[in-house]
């Protein structure tokens, strides 16, 4: 009887990179050699994935369920990455299930902030394009295809407005140009479009689930109306009354917060319409009321500062509106104290409501107590935001207006050259707001007094010190030094007549 062959026993470590090999979904495949030992049971000479396709996408979908809340966003991109990999190899290039995997590509981008709204709606163009090809019009019959092409239309519908409103929040020079490049003209073709959809899904879904889907679509109404401000949209207070419900009935964890949010939204949108202003300063009301309730119940910081946002806001559209009270300087103090960290440190939010108040100062031409609170605020400024902020960039300019407007030209020019200085290094010296100081800069140069103390003997206005003398126990024997001591005290030529 032959000897057995003798099996070499495995270290540990292969025994590790052996394991490792086996869990390997992405291993390369090879043929086993005829010539290869049957007899060796414990090596695997290359690891082989025996799942079919489908396995692969049931296994991928268990385990985005079972990682939902402990996975990073790294790890969960790829894994829907792998499922739409999968999914396109099972079912083919046009299938509903490849469109569905393109939309939760497009999810993930759009949650993950504007910076990725490009990507989002690539993904979901290639969702439509799917849809188109595979001709699904909203019909009576198919839950699937009208859910998805539901989906499909309300995600490309979020990224234009979500461009839109980021192009509108964004000065020119600062315009991301992936994002300016996302079409925007088929906004109302999209919602026309959605509410064919959600039409059939009122009779496909259970009530439950189309509350959810058109309290979706009321939302995004909502943003769309407040981002086209230019004329007055009648279903404006039914889409009020509705989202509330909503909120009433679906958020229970942060349902205040939300009220209060939409009361202040509705607020900022309906003043702007002269007929609606009272109404939207009613919603400003409410919203303060409801903060006041919320910390009157549950006292913390958080609620503090709720309330002072309520409030703040309330006075900024009381001041945008021309509606001054007697109480209106005292609401925006109020504001202001809550804002106030409880060692008294100023913070962000306290300079920026000061800055409202400043505004309101100077709507009441109340131009020496503006020019007060500026004036103090500066430093601040300069220690919160940095020396080269917006904010220290708008008060020294700010200052420079308010003393120019009063006949101070030499504080005026001292304030409007150091906000050109700023203006020059952060926007550039061709940008519209630097342009617009220089020439109010040329303008003060024309006045002789200014001209003679501020601009004379200086370059622009900066002052500079005269070289210091290389001194060695006060006698300076330096050839440098001298040419200089006789440049100085050299009188200028006189003329003589020809």
């Amino acid at each position: 009887m032959p000897d057995k062959p003798k099996i070499r026993t495995l270290s540990a470590s292969r025994q590790r990179r052996q394991i490792q090999r086996r869990s390997s979904l992405d291993a390369s495949r090879t043929e086993c050699s005829p010539s290869a030992s049957i007899y060796c049971a414990t090596a695997i000479l290359t690891p082989i994935d025996l799942r079919t396709i489908k396995q692969k996408i049931e296994d991928v979908a268990e385990e985005i369920i079972e990682t939902k809340h402990e996975s990073t966003p790294e790890q969960y991109f790829n894994q829907l990455v792998l499922m739409q990999v999968y999914t396109k190899l099972e079912y083919g290039d046009d299938s509903i299930k490849n469109a569905r995997a393109y939309i939760n590509l497009s999810k993930f981008y759009l949650n993950r902030g504007t910076n990725f709204l490009a990507q989002a709606k690539s993904h979901a163009l290639n969702a439509r394009q799917i849809l188109e090809k595979l001709r699904i019009i909203p019909n009576d019959d198919n839950l699937e295809e009208n859910l998805l092409a539901y989906d499909i239309y309300f995600i490309l519908l979020k990224c234009s407005l979500n461009a839109k409103q980021y192009l509108l929040d964004r000065e020119s020079k600062m315009k991301n140009k992936n994002i300016s490049s996302i079409d925007k003209t088929h906004i109302e073709h999209d919602f026309s479009v959605i509410k064919k959809y959600l039409e059939k899904l009122k009779n496909l879904l259970k009530p439950k689930d189309y509350d959810k889907r058109h309290m979706e679509y009321s939302f995004i109404k909502f943003n769309k109306i407040l981002i086209d401000s230019k004329q007055f949209d009648k279903s404006t207070y039914d889409l009020i009354d509705d989202i509330i419900s909503y909120i009433e009935k679906y958020f229970s964890n942060d349902q205040v917060k939300r009220t209060i949010d939409l009361y202040l939204r509705s607020g900022s949108y309906l003043t702007k319409f002269h007929d609606h202003i009272q109404t939207g300063l009613k919603y400003y009301r409410k919203a303060v009321e409801l903060a006041d309730e919320q910390e009157n119940k549950k006292p913390c910081v958080k609620h503090k500062h709720q309330i002072a946002h309520a409030v703040l806001q309330l006075c900024i559209a009381k001041v945008t509106t021309d509606h001054f009270t007697d109480d209106l300087e005292k609401e925006f103090q109020r504001a202001i104290q809550l804002y106030k960290e409880p060692n008294g440190e100023t913070n962000r939010n306290v300079l920026k409501s000061i800055d409202e108040l400043v505004t309101f100062y100077t709507k009441l031409e109340k131009y020496q107590d503006a020019l007060n609170v500026l004036c103090e605020t500066l430093p601040n400024k300069i220690q919160v935001f940095g020396d080269f902020s917006e904010e220290v960039i708008q008060t020294e300019a700010r200052i420079g207006a308010i003393y120019l407007r009063e006949g101070e030209c030499l504080n005026a020019a001292e304030h409007l050259q150091a906000c050109l200085e700023l203006q020059e290094f952060v926007y550039g010296p061709n940008d519209a707001r630097t342009c617009e100081t220089r020439n109010a800069i040329e303008f003060l140069k024309k006045d002789p007094t200014v001209s003679r103390t501020f601009f004379a003997r200086t370059q622009n206005g900066k002052r500079h010190d005269r070289p210091e003398f290389r001194v060695n126990k006060r006698i300076s024997h330096e050839k440098e030094d001298l040419q200089l001591i006789r440049t100085v005290t050299k009188k200028p030529p006189i003329s003589t007549k020809a």
